[in-house]
């Protein structure tokens, strides 16, 4: 191999073959965890060394699958779960007084993509133990393509986009559009995809238009939360300028 660039897929790669085959439960989960600090050129032969451990006790049958370590949870589940997060913004902490004597009040704004991507992670992390965040996948061309949130024992990918007021559905289409084709692309560790979309607007009149997204190949299911009614208007205001 020559390059940095190839050194960098192959260490992408060892990762991802890591993580589909040694169990959540098996004490070799953590050279998944301990290889994100190596330089790969100077510890090849280490990483060598593991492949050839980790295959050995494959053949063996002492690994099994992380999807049956987590097999109780399917697709729907995960669906289901995200739909349930507006019930869970209910307990969203947004004061107009502090409810401890001396205390300051607290509002936790949700003004960006980054913002979703944490709440999302919070409450995920709790059922699957192997979620993984800011993830790089497999090239694609030229593409180096990084998921958002991946459930590696289910082969998905949530992919979540912050629909400012300014973006029309259009947009967000295409958007999801190029990312399906690139994290399902063909040799790809993923299967299917999960579109979380967080309409800051509260255009709900639209949102039929963002539920065809469903219609397109590997989209599991679109799941669309509007910004809670108490939630002041301008939240992400700044958050567009400074984009723009």
């Amino acid at each position: 191999m020559d390059g940095d660039y190839d050194w960098q897929e192959w260490q992408t790669n060892y990762k991802l073959l890591l993580d589909q085959v040694i169990p959540l439960t098996s004490s070799q989960r953590t050279l998944i965890e301990v290889s994100s600090g190596w330089d790969l050129k100077t510890n090849l032969e280490t990483h060598l060394s593991n492949l050839k451990a980790v295959k050995e006790n494959y053949e063996k049958g002492l690994l099994i699958s992380s999807q049956s370590a987590l097999g109780s949870f399917s697709l729907e589940d995960v669906s289901k779960l995200l739909k349930r997060v507006p019930a869970g913004l209910r307990r969203w902490t947004w004061e107009e007084k502090s409810r401890t004597q001396g205390g300051k009040p607290r509002q936790w704004y949700i003004e960006n993509e980054y913002h979703v991507q944490n709440l999302l992670y919070f409450l995920l992390a709790a059922v699957f133990a192997d979620i993984r965040e800011e993830e790089y996948t497999r090239s694609v061309g030229q593409k180096k393509p990084r998921v958002d949130l991946e459930i590696p024992s289910l082969k998905l990918v949530i992919e979540i986009k912050f629909w400012y007021r300014r973006d029309r559905p259009q947009k967000i289409i295409g958007e999801i559009a190029e990312d399906t084709s690139l994290y399902l692309a063909e040799g790809s560790p993923h299967e299917q995809m999960i579109a979380f979309i967080w309409d800051d607007s509260r255009r709900t009149e639209e949102h039929h238009l963002l539920r065809e997204i469903k219609r397109m190949n590997g989209i599991f299911d679109v799941v669309i939360v509007s910004r809670p009614g108490r939630m002041p208007d301008n939240t992400s205001v700044i958050n567009e300028q400074d984009n723009e």
